[in-house]
């Protein structure tokens, strides 16, 4: 985290943020097919393996991926599951844009689980659901729980560096999400940009770029996999219902209702 702590942000830097399994490499690839009018092939992707992953996370040389970006030309793109208070202090100063991304808590823990429990095919590193879903609502958990986390940037939405969307308006209207972007971070789209951006971003047409990376790429392995499991899943809305148990599905509702009551942020998950 000391790293983290003097990295220099740069004015022109753009900032994907989510809650893990939130939307990152979706929302990540929207902007880069805006910066690209749609043309997918134009799309640089990372030349050193240094640079694959949250600007927080260790590389294989023992650096933060921040430490690698330093010597990255602007404008840089790149994205991280950091809470609010423990960004890079110049974020703030520099004002960077931030993209902020969340989805419904009970997608996103069920989307983590088989996230986390697919890295690895080693039965002793599996997770029982009962003890992610606790690990997942208490403080404990990996970068906080959702509510602080999503909290903590949903009370800077007014700032005017910062744009907040959620995982539901994406699959239910993201024509509308791309436009929204388009205007917050100062980019022109064409007509047909954004009709190739619309048919890049679903969730076919990343899967096929992603299966291009794989074939073509030096370590295109290790841009579109965590372990074993691809970074793309179902993207589902409403998967939850899958594994949540009745009484499950209660507790996580009342909690939303304790964190969320009096911020004007609600949950959309049925």
């Amino acid at each position: 985290m000391e790293k983290l702590e003097t990295f220099e942000v740069r004015e022109d830097d753009i900032i994907v943020v989510t809650y893990p399994k939130s939307g990152t490499h979706w929302m990540t690839e929207v902007i880069e097919l805006i910066k690209h009018d749609g043309f997918v092939d134009k799309i640089e992707r990372p030349k050193n393996k240094e640079l694959i992953g949250c600007i927080e996370f260790v590389n294989s040389s023992g650096n933060t991926i921040s430490e690698a970006l330093e010597n990255e030309p602007s404008p840089r793109l790149y994205f991280t599951h950091l809470p609010y208070h423990l960004l890079p202090p110049k974020t703030w100063t520099k004002k960077a844009k931030i993209v902020y991304v969340t989805r419904n808590p009970k997608d996103a823990a069920i989307s983590f689980y088989r996230h986390m429990n697919g890295a690895s095919d080693d039965p002793a590193s599996q997770i029982p659901w009962d003890d992610f879903l606790d690990r997942f609502l208490s403080e404990k958990a990996i970068f906080g729980n959702w509510f602080d986390h999503t909290l903590g940037y949903w009370n800077h939405r007014d700032d005017d560096h910062v744009i907040f969307i959620t995982f539901e308006e994406m699959k239910k209207d993201l024509r509308s999400v791309i436009r929204r972007l388009e205007a917050f971070l100062g980019l022109i789209i064409t007509p047909e940009g954004l009709e190739r951006i619309l048919q890049h971003a679903s969730l076919e047409g990343m899967k096929k770029t992603y299966a291009k990376i794989e074939k073509e790429h030096e370590f295109g392995s290790l841009i579109t996999r965590i372990g074993n499991r691809p970074v793309l899943q179902r993207g589902l809305v409403g998967g939850w219902k899958e594994k949540f148990t009745v009484a499950q599905s209660e507790l996580m509702d009342k909690m939303l209702e304790e964190k969320l009551k009096g911020t004007g942020l609600e949950a959309h998950y049925k």
